[in-house]
């Protein structure tokens, strides 16, 4: 799938994820939106569950994610490993699984969401693909949750955001002027 970098915006920014608040998206589970790009459908978040959090609802993904731990550890309730304090996931666009962790310290982990679609994931009644669908997660909800700070690029190419710095290195150079 091509990026369309010869649309993309100018804008370099750095956004501290430490000053912006954790939105509930689930009981024991909270996201931040870092950084969303519409016109790509990606998301950069932090995500977290408490400890005792109940099961992140069981999902299908219309998205690629990557993620890596930076806190506890995590698991499937299909699968029987843990992504351990330090380790890199990867779950495939097609994936079907529910989260959940029992770490006591909890879980946190900062990643990103890629999808051919503004929609990330397909929420499911029961860890049964073949439940019923009961929300979707998507772009728009990120933008939604997003504090002042969360860089974001609007599909009109419109810039938002107040992150702690931001910058133009092209010093106005196409690199993709023929």
């Amino acid at each position: 799938m091509p990026l369309g970098l010869d649309k993309l915006e100018r804008i370099t920014a750095d956004v501290q994820a430490n000053d912006l608040e954790w939105v509930q998206v689930a009981e024991g589970s909270y996201f931040k939106a870092l950084t969303i790009h519409q016109p790509t459908n990606t998301v950069a978040f932090a995500f977290r569950m408490d400890p005792g959090a109940p099961d992140f609802p069981s999902h299908f993904h219309l998205c690629r994610a990557m993620a890596y731990t930076t806190k506890g550890w995590f698991g499937y309730r299909e699968g029987t490993n843990r992504v351990m304090n330090g380790m890199f996931s990867y779950e495939a666009a097609g994936s079907f699984h529910t989260p959940f962790s029992d770490c006591p310290e909890g879980f946190e982990s900062r990643g990103i969401f890629e999808s051919d679609s503004h929609i990330l994931l397909q929420n499911h009644a029961e860890p049964n693909p073949e439940s019923d669908i009961i929300s979707y997660l998507t772009i728009q909800d990120f933008i939604d949750i997003a504090a002042k700070e969360t860089h974001i690029v609007r599909n009109d190419g419109t810039v938002s955001g107040e992150p702690h710095f931001k910058y133009d290195f092209t010093s106005g150079h196409d690199v993709f002027a023929k």
